[in-house]
């Protein structure tokens, strides 16, 4: 668990991530894992000792995690990838591919070795009872390390000491594992030693600082820390400060062009701005530009105290000194959860984040975020955000793009706005005859108001808002977009479909080829699930069994997936809270796995009907989120309700990790019946089923956060994943044995 948060932590600040990026970096672990998982359940009969060789794989998982983190934080070097250049998708999969096949590969190999030592040894009466057991535990390991990685490690290490931390303790459990008489308890010990050396000597702290160093080869790096949010690097070029988070550019202290066209157009069009909201941005100098106006307050927000504190450690006091103005007010809190709660009102609110490229960002361009800005804002109030554009043409898909934020804003503001350049800057009033693109106008305003600036001035105006600028950005906005909700994510989709033609038009012509798909067409794929699995059933009596692990293998990641995108965009981003979503889907996994290990042991003749049971239940789950959300999607906006919100999304990821670890045990039991008795079978039922159970989710990671959600949404989702398992249910009720 840890070792695969490190990694995604890794590789999205090589990757600069998006969904996309998470999605193609969780499917080759899990691909990885199945493979691992699948190949020792071949060779179960043949492994004599297995003892031996998970232990030598044990002293060897010690030394892979660190030795891939220092891989991947040369991938740059290594691929002559230059600091701060995108990567595609063919990349992306390449290099997530290659690096994480050692670890992945072992830790499926592992599950599956330990199964057959256990049955070897015969631990209980039951071998079936040791193997629920072993899934019960794994189970434990999991949301242990999920709990004290996000509370405690992340605060406190970075991520190279981590590595060596959890590789000593790898190497302890060989000790208590294995006969001091063998060489491999020896190795375990020298290894231990050199662990502790490596870490009191200070070198684990210089190849933290080497490895680090080598991802900004060529910058002169001023500051390098973690936060709970991921990597933040602080490099000066030529005299300027940049920061990055996660290797993508968060802000550029002299890029005063954008921060004055962020602030200014808005500023200017109000006719007299005294309550300002910014959200983001307060670093890049947007705070300085809006204390250029006299009487005005600012609440600003930043998620990230982290990057306010490094910012102020090491920024020249020029820099820093918008801080420390009386008239603004920091909160580091999540900007939409802000929004949701805020009881006063506000004259400006600007919208200072990335592109919708992620779900998480994408929350800020819904139609429900701006029916919640729309509540806060005064009468005469106005919206300001910008997103990546084209200052002379659009092709198709930033067209795309565009339309769907332009009508999004249109349902519900009265009067919207567009600037148009190489950001497209809209402006949203809740009073039609406010919003001008008259540059004579606002250049009236810009001197009334004295407000000196260096490129939103009289000379730079006429041409920014010239009309035959004007009316070609009109004239494609005309046509309408479609809508971006929380529950339907489109835009997003259409950002990562714009983003990916910056490398070639593969992904681009995959998302053409595939949008005319709807969820009708896609219940081909359950239909054709009964057709073709009712006589393999009748020929092999244990396919229903493995096909239902496959289809909850899916289904589990996907409701992992919905639940989280559910609860971040209408609860607001609460990192700990979505940690204990985690958690709490891992806790329903232990009491799952520890129930199927009783039924086991105790009522072995209702295993099927438990089964089946089981089988029904991940039928019905998929079908009450939707109307979960629905129900609390007004309620959450209402804070004596927040508790009550929280709570019913903290328990819903344990129903579902319930019935998944009931399932697990259960169906290696079934599956085995129908496996010849030899030694080993019983590992490799559970090797074989454990590597289903992954490839399942494999196909979910891949497909549905980056591309079935944001073109279908979330309730066309859960009901296909009603329907898969529903088949699977009318396939098992014709399973007697």
């Amino acid at each position: 668990m840890i070792g695969q948060v490190l990694l995604l932590r890794e590789l999205v600040a090589v990757f600069y991530g998006n969904e996309t990026a998470y999605a193609i970096i969780l499917a080759s672990w899990l691909f990885w894992v199945a493979l691992g998982s699948l190949s020792l359940s071949k060779l179960t009969d043949k492994i004599k000792t297995p003892l031996d060789l998970i232990v030598g794989i044990q002293c060897g998982l010690a030394l892979v995690l660190p030795v891939t983190i220092v891989f991947v934080r040369n991938i740059d070097a290594i691929m002559n990838i230059q600091t701060g250049e995108l990567l595609g998708i063919i990349p992306m999969c390449v290099i997530s591919f290659l690096l994480l096949a050692p670890l992945a590969l072992i830790l499926g190999g592992l599950f599956t070795l330990i199964c057959h030592l256990s049955t070897m040894r015969g631990g209980t009466a039951s071998p079936m009872a040791d193997v629920a057991t072993i899934y019960l535990w794994e189970a434990v390991g999991a949301v242990t390390a999920g709990l004290v990685f996000s509370f405690i490690l992340v605060h406190l290490l970075p991520a190279i000491y981590i590595t060596f931390l959890i590789g000593g303790i790898n190497l302890a459990a060989i000790i208590t594992l294995y006969d001091s008489r063998k060489p491999f308890f020896k190795v375990a010990l020298i290894l231990i030693l050199m662990v502790i050396i490596a870490v009191s000597s200070g070198l684990v702290g210089r190849l933290e600082r080497w490895t680090r160093s080598r991802q900004w080869k060529g910058f002169d790096i001023v500051a390098l820390t973690d936060s709970i949010y991921g990597n933040l690097a602080l490099i000066k070029v030529n005299g300027d400060y940049s920061l990055f988070e996660n290797g993508l550019l968060s802000y550029t202290t002299r890029d005063e062009l954008t921060s004055e066209e962020n602030v200014h157009f808005s500023m200017l069009e109000h006719p007299d701005p005294r309550k300002i909201l910014l959200i983001g941005g307060g670093m890049a100098g947007n705070l300085r530009e809006i204390s250029k106006y006299g009487e005005v307050k600012v609440d600003y927000i930043e998620l990230d105290p982290t990057l306010i504190e490094l910012s102020a450690a090491h920024l020249p006091n020029e820099f820093i000194e918008p801080l420390k103005d009386p008239r603004v007010n920091i909160t580091y809190t999540d900007g939409r959860l802000f929004v949701k709660r805020a009881q006063g009102k506000y004259d400006i609110v600007i919208i200072n984040l990335p592109d919708p490229q992620t779900a998480l960002i994408n929350r800020y361009y819904s139609l429900e975020f701006f029916e919640e800005v729309d509540r806060i804002l005064n009468p005469n109030g106005i919206l300001s955000l910008s997103v990546s554009s084209s200052a002379n043409y659009l092709n198709q898909e930033s067209r795309d793009f565009l339309r769907t934020i332009h009508s999004t804003l249109r349902a519900v503001f009265p009067d919207v706005k567009s600037i148009p350049g190489d950001t497209n800057i809209f402006l949203a009033c809740k009073t039609e005859e406010i919003l001008t693109l008259d540059a004579q106008a606002i250049i009236r305003r810009l001197k009334e108001r004295n407000i000196k600036t260096k490129y939103v001035n009289e000379y730079y105006l006429p041409y920014k808002l010239s009309e035959d600028r004007i009316f070609y950005i009109e004239d494609i906005l005309k046509e309408p977009g479609e809508l971006n909700t929380d529950m339907h994510p489109v835009a997003y989709l259409y950002d990562i479909v714009l983003w990916s033609t910056h490398f070639n038009t593969v992904f681009k012509d995959m998302i053409e080829r595939i949008r005319w798909v709807k969820l009708r067409h896609l219940m081909i794929v359950p239909f054709l699930i009964l057709v073709i699995g009712w006589p393999l059933a009748k020929l092999r009596k244990s396919f229903p069994v493995t096909l239902s692990i496959v289809t909850t293998g899916f289904s589990e990641i996907v409701f992992q997936v919905i639940v989280i995108l559910a609860f971040q965009t209408l609860y607001g981003y609460a990192y700990y809270r979505i940690g204990l979503i985690m958690a709490s889907f891992m806790a329903g996994l232990i009491f799952g796995s520890l129930t199927g290990r009783n039924v086991i042991s105790r009522d072995e003749k209702h295993i099927l009907k438990i089964y089946k049971i089981a089988q029904f239940g991940i039928f019905l789950y998929p079908l009450l989120l939707p109307t979960i959300f629905i129900l609390f999607r007004d309620m959450a906006s209402i804070e004596k309700f927040g508790g009550l919100f929280a709570g019913v999304f903290a328990c819903l990821p344990i129903i579902a990790g319930f019935i998944g670890g009931l399932q697990y045990p259960l169906a290696t039991q079934l599956v085995d019946r129908n496996r010849p008795r030899v030694e080993g079978s019983i590992a490799r039922s559970a090797g074989f089923l454990y590597a289903a159970d992954v490839f399942g989710a494999t196909v979910g990671a891949l497909i549905t956060g980056a591309i079935l959600i944001p073109l279908l949404g979330i309730a066309a989702i859960a009901f296909l994943c009603a329907a898969l398992n529903g088949t699977v249910f009318l396939l098992l009720l014709g399973h007697r044995r």
